[in-house]
């Protein structure tokens, strides 16, 4: 793309322009034409970003969102036949103790307790509940999508207004489906990308990274077949991060089995049936939760190892191990093969954040445990970042 001109550049180019065509000298240009300039080359200006605003909303990797003026999202209605998916709240199932004839009413909110996971967040009844005195249980919803909605069984929530004949304080039975968060934009983004670049194949391995994709809160997925059963394809599912239930993209029981659905049947049941399925009939496919790998990293003799330092060296590690990431060959391009964690490029990005004032006499690392200056990272086996020890 080409770079857009500063206004000063454009005045001076109408200005030398004005002053060849017309035959002005310097003294009847800057009297008569530098306002006029100046107002023209404002306008141009504008006119120059508006097409690069256009330029970059012509592809998915530069498009912006509708909501500013961009098409990525009607890329996205083009090639994944959906918008972003929205947050999606929990449902829960909550113990109740009264008495018989104790009534609930629709749209009565549980606030959870401070003992609970997730402590102040509000929940929903969704149906009027008349208690029969024994074994009552009922539903509820939360009010918002996220890991910040999440509750565990055993937490107790409190009714938040009076009601006649019904213990204040209900625990949770069960957990019916788990909050989900919005999808990340640029997950969204990938998303697209991978459907104009992964081409459909009848049940190749990029057909599943496809499929997997309509699967709220899925990030990714490695797809293998199984060495000892060519019949088996084990399905590796990361989460994104918010959606995890360890912060580092391990994928909850309900996740893997919204990913075992997408793989048997496309999720728009606007389609007729016979334009749903999947799954090749000769594929097992079995949904695998990845497993992470810890990386801890230790740093010898830093000379500024301020608070700030070390934030910035600990946020650029992990954005760093972020992008080792399992090789499937068919599904991922050879020019994107990042799967090998080296010593030497995990220093540099340590160096990057640095001060050329600023230095360290000694970098080693552990993986899983074990000192390494290389690590393969295969199947569905993902780094994380554990702990940056100083000495």
């Amino acid at each position: 793309m080409r770079d857009i001109p500063s206004m000063i550049e454009i005045n001076e180019a109408l200005s030398n322009d004005f002053k060849n065509k017309l035959n002005l000298s310097e003294g009847d240009l800057k009297y008569v034409l530098n306002a006029f300039n100046i107002v023209i080359s404002a306008q141009v200006k504008l006119l120059y970003v508006y097409l690069s605003d256009i330029q970059n909303n012509v592809f998915p990797d530069t498009a912006g969102l509708e909501v500013n003026g961009g098409t990525l999202e009607r890329q996205g209605r083009i090639y994944l036949n959906r918008n972003p998916n929205p947050a999606t709240p929990g449902i829960f199932t909550i113990d109740l103790s009264g008495t018989a004839g104790g009534f609930l009413k629709s749209g009565l909110t549980f606030k959870s307790n401070e003992d609970s996971k997730n402590a102040g967040q509000l929940f929903v009844l969704d149906a009027d509940y008349t208690l029969t005195g024994s074994g009552d249980i009922v539903d509820i919803r939360s009010l918002g999508g996220g890991a910040s909605f999440d509750l565990d069984i055993n937490d107790n929530l409190t009714i938040t207004e009076p009601v006649i004949g019904v213990n204040d304080t209900v625990i949770v039975s069960a957990v019916v489906s788990k909050p989900i968060s919005s999808e990340n934009i640029e997950d969204y983004r990938q998303s697209i990308l991978d459907a104009i670049q992964l081409e459909p194949n009848g049940g190749a391995k990029t057909d599943y990274r496809l499929w997997a994709s309509d699967a709220q809160g899925v990030k990714k997925v490695y797809p293998y077949v199984r060495n000892d059963n060519a019949g088996v394809v084990d399905v590796y599912v990361e989460a994104t991060v918010i959606d995890s239930i360890d912060g580092n993209g391990t994928p909850s029981a309900s996740l893997l089995s919204d990913v075992s659905d997408v793989i048997e049947f496309d999720p728009d049941a606007t389609k007729p049936i016979y334009e749903r399925g999947r799954r090749p009939i000769q594929a097992i496919p079995i949904t695998l939760s990845i497993t992470v790998v810890p990386v801890d990293v230790f740093i010898v003799g830093l000379s500024d190892s301020s608070t700030a330092v070390r934030n910035a060296i600990t946020e650029n590690l992990k954005v760093y191990l972020e992008s080792i990431r399992p090789y499937v060959a068919g599904a991922d391009l050879p020019r994107d093969k990042n799967d090998v964690l080296y010593l030497g490029r995990l220093q540099s990005v340590v160096t990057d954040v640095l001060e050329s004032a600023n230095f360290f006499t000694g970098f080693t690392m552990d993986v899983n445990g074990v000192s390494s200056t290389n690590s393969e990272f295969n199947l569905g086996n993902i780094p994380y970042l554990r702990n940056v020890t100083y000495s």
